[in-house]
């Protein structure tokens, strides 16, 4: 992976056609590879039981001629996903990719999505790395470009198929090129660029850490300025993302309308804003040695204990080289050092930070720090290109072989990446048919005015001994894959007044505590239950107000574990 250096010392450097040709080939290679490990790889956790669903049931609007905006299944039905900042996905990109969902190769869909964007972010650290290297004389040779680039690019892999969204990476394919933008010298290149890939990241990226990049890049365009005693880099900055915040407005507003009716904006309460984060001294360890720490862990990580594994990247232990580096310091350097200790800095969140977070309207709604993250891995990556280590080729070849191993062999190991929802089960009964063959049988058993609400138990909810299907309850947002109509949904940010139901989901996957079916009969009389009764033996059930309760679980495909 990186290219040996010539005998008279002098780094190979070549063009930047030549560079960008060999860099998306071995990324794509390497996406191949996880494709052959793992076939629709990216089709995990919330992938596949919020946004597959959703890109799903856009492609078949699409391929029916009816209206993309609007969904027939999630939150009573008529669903205006306009004015939903969590379905905000209308990157030309996502919707030509979700034309395959009337294919055979609808599963791939998230995948498409996931290596466009990957390798856009490659294509753009590349772009960045090579007019650094003309424009400031770097002697950074092609091998180590490539891996401080392969190592970005796929830096986000274990957050975005464990955690959370895809569209986490196109948040991050953007953050490049803004920064190519903030640096260009010619203001018609710099807001062009940062004009073009501010609208790239708001239509293919997640709201949340777009708004993270917002409050980065504005300091990191204030502090090149500074350096360069120049108002051009701030400028070109405000401008550009000004121009695409015009040029978007028609879909922005009703997006910021609706999240202004949604209970998110109110922003989160103490407990959380202070409970999420990642304490330095688990993020320090973690960030050298990822998901190392969690192969040896014999108990089922916790929501802090589970974020230490996404800190880490393959070029983690350069740094220790890279701060060695004696050349001189420029203002850009200590620029961008001071990016990476902000983002580690909102990533440990101290409790006093908290405490700020939610009297701020910026930050108030920001619960997981997933986004810290992408930031801080974007300025620690770039940190390498501007301080590329000088100590012997032995040894940061030793480094860089060393951190690349920490990084692919707990995957390869452990066979997938670590998940905050277990997946496994609902991935083979898509896959296999099965999921199709069951509510074959199920959809019978309701009128096409149904709606359709979860019931489970507490107990059963906090079980992690046996994986939860999904599919087979319509959960979260899988009511869309089948085609019955959901009295709720999956989303943190749905305006309240087109929710069917105004009492609150008990779980965060739309499904209701058993004892609020009471309350909800009283709310919709006519609501029909689909009910997880238990785990261990599975039993799930269908009920109403009045009619018999009918066992669903003759229809249920064998758990493999029962097989």
């Amino acid at each position: 992976m990186i290219a040996p250096e010539p005998r008279d010392g002098i780094n190979r450097q070549s063009s930047l056609g030549r560079l960008l040709r060999n860099n998306l080939a071995i990324a794509i290679l390497i996406f191949a590879c996880l494709e052959i490990w793992r076939p629709c790889c990216f089709l995990t956790d919330d992938n596949l039981t919020g946004a597959y669903p959703v890109f799903t049931e856009i492609g078949h609007h699409f391929l029916s001629g009816r209206s993309p905006f609007l969904s027939d299944y999630l939150f009573g039905g008529n669903y205006d996903l306009l004015r939903d900042p969590s379905f905000f996905c209308w990157h030309p990109v996502y919707l030509l990719a979700s034309l395959l969902a009337g294919t055979s190769f609808r599963f791939a869909i998230i995948d498409v999505d996931a290596m466009a964007m990957i390798l856009l972010a490659t294509a753009g650290f590349v772009t960045l790395a090579h007019y650094l290297r003309r424009e400031l004389s770097l002697k950074i040779s092609d091998g180590w470009v490539m891996f401080y680039c392969l190592s970005f690019s796929y830096s986000a892999i274990v957050l975005t198929t464990g955690a959370s969204w895809f569209n986490f990476l196109g948040s991050q394919s953007a953050l490049p090129w803004l920064a190519l933008g903030i640096l260009q010298k010619t203001w018609r290149r710099g807001i062009g660029l940062v004009a073009l890939f501010s609208v790239h990241e708001i239509l293919a990226g997640h709201p949340s850490p777009n708004v993270s990049t917002t409050l980065f890049f504005t300091i990191f365009a204030l502090g090149v300025s500074i350096s360069r005693r120049s108002f051009q880099p701030l400028s070109s900055w405000l401008i550009g993302t000004g121009l695409a915040v015009i040029i978007l407005s028609p879909l922005l507003l009703p997006a910021w309308e609706g999240f202004l009716t949604s209970t998110r904006s109110l922003g989160l309460g103490i407990q959380e804003a202070q409970s999420n984060r990642i304490p330095f001294n688990v993020f320090s360890p973690s960030f050298f040695c990822g998901m190392t720490l969690w192969i040896f862990r014999h108990s089922p990580p916790g929501h802090v204990t589970y974020l230490l594994e996404l800190a880490p990247c393959a070029a983690a232990w350069s740094l220790i080289p890279a701060l060695a580096n004696r050349a001189r310091w420029r203002g850009l350097d200590m620029t961008v050092l001071g990016m990476m200790i902000l983002g580690m800095f909102l990533v440990c969140r101290p409790n006093w930070l908290g405490y700020l977070m939610v009297h701020v309207p910026m930050l108030k709604s920001m619960r997981w720090p997933f986004r810290e993250l992408l930031q801080f891995q974007f300025f620690f990556h770039l940190f390498l290109v501007l301080r590329s280590p000088e100590s012997s080729t032995a040894f940061r070849r030793g480094v860089a072989v060393f951190g690349a191993s920490l990084f692919v062999l707990p995957m390869l190991w452990n066979g997938l990446p670590p998940t905050l929802n277990a997946t496994i089960w609902n991935r083979e009964l898509l896959f296999s048919g099965q999921f199709d063959d069951y509510w074959k049988q199920v959809r019978p058993l309701l009128k096409p005015t149904d709606r359709v609400a979860v019931l489970m138990s507490m107990p059963v909810y906090l079980n992690n001994d046996f994986e939860r299907p999904h599919v087979l309850l319509s959960s979260h947002n899988l009511a869309i894959l089948a085609r019955v109509v959901s009295a709720s949904g999956y989303s943190p940010t749905a305006p309240r007044d087109q929710l069917y139901l105004k009492t609150k989901p008990a779980f965060p996957n739309g499904a209701f505590e058993i004892s609020q079916k009471e309350t909800l009969l009283q709310e919709r009389p006519d609501l029909k239950f689909i009910t997880l009764e238990s785990l261990s033996p599975l039993k799930i059930t269908l009920s109403s107000k009045n009619g018999p309760t009918t066992d669903l679980t003759p229809y249920v495909p064998a758990h493999p574990s029962n097989r």
